[in-house]
């Protein structure tokens, strides 16, 4: 499998040429904003308005809190190609982070708040990336032929989780946070952009006889073992005290779903139709969301605070 575009918008509705040499398709272009909602630390739901962090004309998505709750890092295609940007919501000034062509996505910092991981096609074949947050210095940390993404660093900074298909098709692969040791620790297939750590565990989703399924695998390996039973389970983020999952269903609603025991409950929904919300991330306070806001011709980054 080898990836043929890249670039802003969804690119849909595929025709080959007869001949075989060409392909045809259509862009659809959506903005997406970063906006947070406020949340009460313990329950999750919601305490207030969500408002806009980051709005333009172009893509920004992809939130990700820095350990601190000072920064926020995303991806955007702002300044022509799709690269990591820092922002912090108390003076709204963006500032580019990476360069060049090919598309970087989903970043993830480091627990010292010094490296930030993406998964990009500069290279080609999409690859795990680092960046140092002060220098901008680049680094290649995967370098196979097949897909890798959605990186994650574990708690202490010193593994990184990741999505691959290079055994034929999509699984969980850990690694050495400086890209050695590689290792596949599922053969069960995994569905969804997010995974979550949980301690040692790496909770994931995957289709398994037919049906969705929340898993969990030790960074050991072995059998992956049944989670929580979660609204969603594409897009988890776990609360501060891992107690609780936020997760999206129907790109409409916000759910905190309980660990242990107890009902989900719904969060936050737009009333707008043609608005879609997707990819919420915790802070470490527990005071806010982030959350993507996808709309025709325009998106932000939202986020949300209050949620109890």
């Amino acid at each position: 499998m080898q990836q043929v575009t890249t670039g802003a918008g969804q690119d849909v509705e595929v025709a080959t040429s007869p001949d075989g040499k060409r392909i045809a398709f259509a862009t659809l272009h959506q903005n997406a904003d970063i906006w947070k909602l406020p949340v009460l630390p313990r329950s999750g739901l919601q305490r207030g308005s969500a408002e806009g962090v980051i709005s333009t004309t172009r893509e920004d998505s992809r939130g990700a809190w820095s350990p601190d709750g000072q920064m926020i890092a995303f991806n955007s295609d702002r300044a022509g190609d799709m690269n990591i940007w820092l922002i912090s919501p108390a003076d709204s000034n963006p500032r580019q982070l990476t360069t060049g062509h090919g598309g970087d996505f989903q970043p993830n910092w480091s627990p010292d708040q010094k490296k930030i991981i993406f998964f990009s096609s500069r290279s080609g074949n999409p690859n795990i990336w680092e960046v140092e947050v002060g220098s901008g210095a680049l680094k290649r940390l995967t370098s196979n032929s097949g897909i890798n993404v959605n990186p994650f660093f574990s708690p202490d900074g010193t593994f990184i989780a990741y999505q691959s298909d290079q055994s034929g098709r999509l699984e969980v692969w850990v690694m050495q946070s400086d890209g050695s040791n590689s290792r596949q620790l599922t053969n069960v297939g995994v569905t969804g952009h997010f995974m979550r750590w949980s301690g040692r565990d790496i909770v994931f989703r995957c289709t398994c006889g037919g049906k969705s399924a929340v898993l969990k695998v030790t960074i050991d390996g072995g059998e992956p073992q049944p989670f929580a039973e979660i609204m969603g389970g594409s897009h988890m983020s776990f609360s501060p005290d891992h107690s609780r999952i936020m997760d999206v269903v129907g790109h409409r609603v916000l759910w905190v779903s309980p660990i242990i025991s107890g009902k989900p409950e719904k969060v936050y929904e737009f009333s707008d139709s043609y608005v879609r919300i997707d990819y919420p991330v915790w802070s470490s306070d527990g005071n806010w969301v982030l959350f993507d806001r996808f709309r025709p011709q325009g998106g932000d980054i939202w986020a949300m605070s209050g949620v109890e």
